[in-house]
């Protein structure tokens, strides 16, 4: 190469140099920005990520039950509005159930306050979800029926236990269906033994005065 070719060369190599130790430089600062500075910035951005969504499921939990609470009863008449069609219910499953008093007092009471929990409980819960969707008069008689009916079955369980507690181990249901299995065996045990020279099929008496 000549002299002065070589001589003009020379400034180019050298600032070629320079670019290529800068840009090494720079990827040493840039490794070193991810090992540190980066990292705990994205330490940082991931706990404010953290706290906002705890943030935000508080604020989604404060609104849900504000929602849900606009819809319970706040009168005396709007209790008794939403909570008499289980009580009416809950006194026909009183009057219905075998047993004493007591057993027709813990079936009625807990029909009674099974079916107005859990009409309550999910209308508030849809309402506290889809507010909105309770302003129509079909979704919100809906809700508290489905839920009424819900909670009148669980209710059942509750009541059953009490009463087998207090019947010895069987509910007024199950001593009554036992006590027809019994007349129910005697009768097959009868009409058997009647044809054995056993029991007789009619009653003398009555066979006699032409009465059966």
């Amino acid at each position: 190469m000549p002299a002065p070719l070589a001589a003009a060369a020379i400034p180019l190599i050298t600032k070629a140099g320079a670019f290529l130790k800068g840009l090494t430089g720079v990827g040493a600062i840039g490794k070193a920005a991810t090992s540190t500075a980066a990292v705990g910035a994205f330490g940082k951005g991931a706990a404010m990520k953290g706290a906002l969504g705890s943030l935000g499921g508080r604020m989604a939990a404060s609104k849900f039950a504000t929602n849900a609470g606009a819809l319970m009863p706040k009168t005396a008449a709007e209790w008794a509005m939403r909570i008499a069609p289980d009580a009416i219910f809950g006194t026909m499953a009183g009057a219905m159930t075998p047993g004493d008093i007591g057993d027709k007092l813990i079936a009625g009471t807990t029909a009674t306050a099974g079916g107005a929990l859990g009409g309550l409980a999910l209308r508030g819960a849809v309402g506290g979800v889809a507010p909105g969707l309770m302003k129509n008069t079909l979704a919100d008689v809906t809700s508290e029926m489905i839920g009424g009916i819900g909670g009148d079955m669980a209710a059942q369980g509750v009541a059953d236990s009490i009463m087998r507690a207090k019947g010895g181990g069987t509910t007024p249901y199950e001593k009554m269906a036992a006590q027809q299995q019994r007349e129910l065996e005697q009768q097959i045990l009868s009409r058997y033994l009647s044809g054995k020279g056993g029991y007789p099929n009619q009653d003398p008496f009555l066979a006699e005065n032409g009465l059966s």
